[in-house]
């Protein structure tokens, strides 16, 4: 069965927007997730030597296993494209029993191994020095255009008026911002350590908002009412710094979001 009619068969609609390219809309995260995998292995179909840059979290985690189940049934082969980490704390190494909220760790058990990815090129969060490391990764990216750029978005706190992020590029970064070491914002702090429950650090390495527009495609996935909040603000509010998801508007010809009914339910509520 070939992409069209794979993706045909999944209910969704449209919501047209000035800017941005493509808004589908899933009643559920699960058919959202399969919608965006049948596009990513449509691509390595055609493209087998495409460089992906690779979210994490748990909103991709459907998305990983929708691409896991694609390859274990033969139907896409992954193993001569080249992934890219797109963001990590800092510090933090691939041991996940010493850093259980490690991206290196996650990758390498969701995407990397299941995917057969050979040429994984991953941020190294133990190194002495984050802005030589922030460096050394953006001449990876460089080097190689990307194909398509996996996104999720962060949190927004309307109290604080911050929020939105995509990678770990918080409210203030500039567009022009490309790797760097990256002091997370309190919103993000927060969810980590009180919804997550984790004692993760309190910088990253991330890829900068220059670099995710560089790639060819974005795919950005968010599903719940939270997740629809923050597409609210990137969406329909200022575009600006304020608001870093909202500097996919400026290359929306590139963008597809794939979210779920409960998501897009926030929308009206301007």
């Amino acid at each position: 069965m070939g992409l069209e009619a794979k993706i045909s068969v999944l209910p969704y609609y449209e919501i047209k927007h000035p800017e941005i390219s493509r808004i589908r809309v899933f009643p559920t995260p699960e058919e959202a997730a399969q919608a965006a995998a049948e596009e990513i292995i449509g691509v390595v179909r055609v493209n087998p030597q495409a460089a992906i840059t690779y979210a994490t979290g748990d909103t991709v985690i459907p998305l990983y296993e929708n691409l896991a189940r694609a390859v274990k049934e033969g139907r896409v082969d992954f193993s001569e494209t080249s992934g890219f980490h797109l963001d990590e704390y800092y510090p933090c190494g691939p041991d996940i029993n010493e850093y259980p909220h490690g991206f290196v760790a996650y990758l390498r058990q969701r995407v990397f191994t299941p995917l057969g990815i050979k040429n994984a090129n991953e941020m190294n969060g133990l190194a002495p020095e984050g802005e030589a490391e922030a460096k050394r990764y953006d001449s990876l990216l460089s080097a190689q255009p990307i194909e398509i750029a996996i996104l999720g978005i962060g949190p927004w706190s309307a109290e604080t008026q911050t929020g939105c992020h995509i990678a770990f590029n918080e409210s203030g970064t500039p567009f022009s911002e490309k790797v760097h070491v990256q002091t997370l914002d309190p919103v993000t702090l927060m969810r980590d350590r009180q919804e997550r429950g984790q004692d993760s650090p309190e910088r990253a390495l991330t890829q900068g908002v220059a670099n995710i527009l560089e790639a060819r495609r974005i795919f950005l996935l968010a599903y719940g009412e939270k997740k629809g909040q923050s597409l609210r603000e990137a969406l329909f509010g200022e575009i600006g710094p304020q608001r870093p998801a909202s500097a996919l508007r400026l290359q929306g010809q590139k963008v597809t979001l794939f979210i779920d009914e409960a998501a897009a339910s926030q929308f009206g509520k301007l």
